[in-house]
């Protein structure tokens, strides 16, 4: 089980390996 933390982690290189851009202030 990942952690929260683990998960938001790699939600966000999936979007920035598919050249996307992050806000970490946006919600989901």
């Amino acid at each position: 089980m990942l952690k929260g933390s683990e998960i938001r982690k790699r939600f966000l290189d999936y979007f920035e390996e598919r050249g996307h851009t992050v806000v970490p202030s946006s919600s989901l």
